[in-house]
């Protein structure tokens, strides 16, 4: 029985687009091999380098597995450190603990996609619309989950902005309020995921990252 949704749903698209001045090309030496290498042994990355970009400890840097699935496309890497701040925090039992407050990058959702399909994503109106007809088309998805991921991507379409960046690999969006840069380059795309205290520091962390990413990421 073919299921159907059909729910209100838009996002902002910011059509101007945003000369950073800092160019990332691709390298000679990049290939897609250089991605997937990083989201199945995440501490292939330069340490150090990622150290410069954090203006933290080497030492003090962790590494995350957010997803061990064998399809890379569905693994998140995360790279976390304290940020020498503390927040205040209560437990059920009313005690209060003070806890070290982290920053943090990561990136992941690593798939195959054409430069076309990769802009309309971010481009066109029709785009969250389809995504929900073909999870709730999809017989192999429960109904119930079907309907419940439907709903999500409607609620989440209301709230992004994505802004559209020029000289970041071959095309590159920046996503609001997730504070996320979507990056397209060689046939592939990768998201690029920051936690910083506030948009402007975790923008220019963001391609930091991916030009670590995309230049020269690996430990030599």
């Amino acid at each position: 029985m073919k299921r159907s949704i059909l729910i209100g749903c838009c996002f902002l698209i910011i059509l101007s687009c945003k000369d950073l001045g800092d160019s990332i090309q691709i390298s000679e030496d990049f290939t897609i091999q250089t991605i997937i290498e990083i989201m199945k042994k995440p501490t292939t990355i330069s340490k150090e380098k990622l150290a410069e970009i954090a203006e933290a400890d080497e030492e003090k840097i962790k590494i995350y597995n957010e997803n061990f699935s064998p399809d890379v496309s569905k693994r998140m890497v995360l790279y976390s450190w304290p940020n020498g701040q503390k927040e205040s925090i209560k437990t059920r039992s009313g005690k209060e603990l003070n806890i070290e407050k982290f920053n943090s990058l990561g990136m992941g959702l690593v798939k195959r996609i054409s430069k076309k399909d990769f802009q309309n994503q971010f481009e066109s109106k029709d785009f969250v619309q389809s995504e929900i007809d073909r999870i709730t088309n999809d017989q192999s998805v429960d109904a119930d989950i079907a309907i419940s991921e439907a709903k999500y991507l409607a609620k989440n379409s209301k709230i992004q902005k994505f802004e559209k960046w020029e000289n970041i690999g071959e095309s590159a969006y920046w996503e609001t309020p997730v504070n996320a840069l979507h990056v397209f380059v060689d046939g592939i795309s990768f998201t690029v995921t920051t936690n910083f205290p506030d948009e402007k520091l975790s923008r220019n962390k963001a391609i930091a990252f991916t030009k670590l990413i995309i230049e020269n990421p690996l430990n030599n």
